[in-house]
């Protein structure tokens, strides 16, 4: 245990051990006033403590390193937490990176401060790599935020500090930690419903990640900072004034929107034109009702068409975030008017860590914990499968999400593309494993029917029925997943040759086919494909989730010559995971690339792969979803860019009139990345107009990620213009 000689408890010294951190105490003094007197003495008590624990330390900008705990804790007492959380905030290195033990910790401040530190500790060892490390540390964080969720506050308090203090370390850092912000913390802060101090960490990234780029559109920001000003005035005096006229209790606040710009301009998701032509509000009121009421009127006077309007009061967002929110043009501006409750604003700020635990918002936050405590449910003492748990973290925080409901009103959190079956067995596998049918919107669905954010979902089920092997071929989720799979496997050998026959069956029906139907060329052709001896050992692959019935079907209306073992891959079909031996074609109606999320439909001309959210697969997923199978890519397939073995077909839209010149570079720019070019074109929006248009390049790449790379260069190239990929 260290010996804090230094340190008297009872005798606070008027000064510490630098103008500076007297500075940062005094600055976190006047934060935290909200406290009593006893409470903020010990905070003073805590800032002296930390002091003599990192009295050697020094950040790389020379400063006294506990200027830094001290600055996260004034970050915090700007959400008004309490003295416990502010306490931990100042005393968070002391583990890491003093001699300061658990022990003390809790001797002098208590259990609660001694928890709290320890779920920020990082974990370090030297029998791990540093993507062990990080990945051990990221489920520490995730395990202590599901325990308590003020552990989360403090890190990102933490990272934001650092974010905004980067310009002391190397380029390499800086960059390398502005992406595991924007990969982790931001979209793990987002789901939280901390959405505020995520919009102040996500700015930092981008100034991070890109400094040219974000100078350049900061110039343009400053260029139009007067005109944008004005606009702002114009447009929230117009709203304080309708209030008046419609005698509505409330206010207007103008926001600040540059997260959102920032975010469109370096996903490529906006012209920068229109970006810094895009103005957001928000206006504060009673009660739903009156928010209802100004949304009306608004709909009305602009005709604001309903892909513009979001109603996300009923139906809350992934993160809790409640508000009714229309955007409309006037003026050539783009206005977003996000109206929500007092109450709806407080959620949005502080989402978990909020006191309000009965509200609809919340359910919807609980659900996102609900689906992380099932991720650290994988929990393994091997390191290998603690980097595996967080490699499944991130996807989750990445993937688009949908909020669907169950009639009694609870939230269920899925990823996009999800089935009802995956809605069942979110609700439980006690619902999942006898799930019939479905009711979505008051309207009856089959299971493997897509659904849509907002959905209110109520599943039929039957106490004998039992799960289906060709489920497999439709469930998004892993949990409907292996849900199937823990019921399949538990099966004796006989009633799987069972279950995998009755799977073929159906898989057959929607050719018009029974299995009596097959000859025995068919069955001597589907063994000797699979490598097996006998039909009930394809009925067990099919039951045990090692081979689709519907797969099955399409091998036996198309043939295909397999790629031998150990032959370079020359064909995009055989970078289709688990479909050796069938026909598989690419679909013309969306183009889908390597790395692309993809969907197979199974038709009379074999299996053909779609993107996920091709419209073509519409109509067939309402009247037979049985026909849509979920389908991946191979992993862990090494794709060189500059070889000449594969190629997907890409058109991409340029919204800008390209001159000869700026199209000769484009060339240039993209055969330096072997990116082939088929053909390009400049067309103007209407004649007349000058220098408005657009310009449509036909490319060819070996996958999505070379696209980026290609996209990404042509915008630096260019001068940052928005470029679409156009998928039909």
């Amino acid at each position: 245990m260290i010996e804090l000689a230094n340190y008297r408890p009872h005798d606070i010294p008027d000064h510490l051990s630098h103008p500076l951190v007297d500075d940062a105490k005094d600055s976190l003094l006047h934060a935290i006033n909200y406290l009593d007197k006893k409470d903020r003495d010990d905070i003073v008590r805590a800032c002296h403590f930390g002091d003599v624990a990192h009295i050697k330390d020094k950040r790389k900008s020379g400063e006294p390193y506990i200027t830094h705990p001290i600055a996260v804790a004034e970050i915090i007492a700007g959400f008004r937490l309490d003295k416990d959380t502010i306490i931990s905030a100042i005393l968070h290195d002391t583990v890491e990176d003093t001699e300061v033990s658990d022990e003390l910790l809790v001797q002098e401040f208590g259990e609660t401060v001694a928890r709290l530190v320890d779920g920020v500790t990082k974990l370090k060892s030297s029998s791990m790599s540093k993507q062990q490390s990080k990945a051990a540390t990221f489920h520490k964080i995730l395990a202590a935020t599901i325990i308590d969720p003020r552990v989360l506050i403090i890190k990102l308090s933490d990272r934001l500090h650092n974010m905004s203090t980067l310009d002391a370390v190397r380029e390499e850092k800086q960059k390398s930690t502005a992406r595991e912000t924007l990969d982790f913390y931001v979209p793990f802060a987002r789901i939280m419903g901390l959405n505020d101090i995520a919009d102040y960490i996500e700015l930092l990234c981008y100034r991070n990640l890109n400094p040219a780029m974000y100078t350049k559109f900061n110039d343009k920001l400053l260029q139009h900072g007067l005109g944008r000003n004005f606009q702002k005035i114009e447009i929230s005096t117009y709203l304080q004034n309708l209030l008046t006229q419609l005698n509505l209790h409330g206010h207007v606040q103008v926001l600040d929107n540059r997260t959102s710009m920032y975010r469109q301009f370096f996903k490529n998701r906006g012209d920068m034109n229109r970006l810094i032509r895009q103005y957001d509000f928000e206006v504060v009121l009673d009660d739903i009702k009156e928010c209802d009421k100004l949304a009306y009127y608004l709909v009305q006077k602009y005709e604001i068409s309903d892909h513009n309007i979001k109603d996300n009061i009923r139906k809350p967002l992934a993160g809790g975030i409640q508000s009714l929110t229309l955007i409309y043009e006037k003026d050539h501006n783009f206005i977003k008017v996000t109206i929500m409750t007092q109450r709806m604003k407080d959620a949005s700020r502080l989402g978990v860590i909020s006191r309000d635990k009965g509200d609809i918002s919340q359910s919807v936050v609980q659900a996102s914990l609900r689906n992380l405590q099932e991720l650290l449910g994988k929990e393994s003492d091997e390191m290998n499968d603690v980097t595996m748990v967080i490699d499944d973290l991130i996807n989750y925080l990445h993937e688009r999400k949908i909020v669907c409901y169950s009639p009694q009103g609870r939230a269920y959190e899925l990823p996009r593309g999800s089935t009802a079956l995956d809605f069942a067995y979110a609700v439980g596998p006690a619902v999942g494993n006898i799930a019939t049918g479905a009711d979505i919107n008051g309207e009856h669905g089959k299971l493997g029917l897509v659904l849509a954010d907002g959905d209110m979902v109520s599943i039929d089920t039957d106490k004998n029925a039992t799960p289906k092997a060709d489920w497999l071929g439709f469930v998004a989720t892993n949990k409907a997943r292996n849900e199937i799979l823990k019921f399949l496997k538990r099966l004796p050998d006989d009633q799987k040759v069972h279950y995998g026959k009755e799977a073929l069956m159906r898989a057959l029906q929607n050719y018009d086919k029974r299995i009596e139907d097959l000859t025995d060329g068919d069955w001597a052709d589907i063994i000797a494909w699979r490598g097996v001896s006998t039909q009930n050992d394809i009925y067990l692959q099919i039951a045990t989730g090692t081979l689709l019935p519907q797969l099955v079907v399409s091998r036996l209306f198309s043939e295909e010559v397999d790629i031998a073992d150990g032959q370079e891959i020359t064909q995009s079909r055989h970078l289709i995971a688990g479909i050796k031996g069938v026909e598989v074609t690419f679909a013309k109606c969306c183009n889908p690339i390597y790395g692309d999320p993809v969907v197979g439909h199974l038709s009379r001309q074999g299996l053909v792969i779609h993107r996920h959210k091709c419209y073509s697969l519409e109509e067939i997923r309402k009247t037979t979803p049985y026909q849509v199978v979920q389908m991946n890519w191979k992993p862990d397939i090494k794709i060189d860019h500059k070889a000449q073995q594969l190629h997907f077909p890409a058109t991409l839209r340029v919204y800008a009139m390209l001159t000869g010149e700026q199209i000769s570079q484009a060339i240039y720019e993209l055969r330096t990345l072997h990116v082939g070019i088929e053909e390009t074109s400049v067309k103007a929006e209407d004649k007349g107009t000058k220098n408005k248009g657009t310009t449509i390049l036909k490319v060819v790449v070996r996958s999505r990620e070379h696209l980026e790379e290609a996209i990404e260069t042509l915008r630096q190239t260019l001068g940052y213009p928005n470029i679409q990929r156009l998928y039909q």
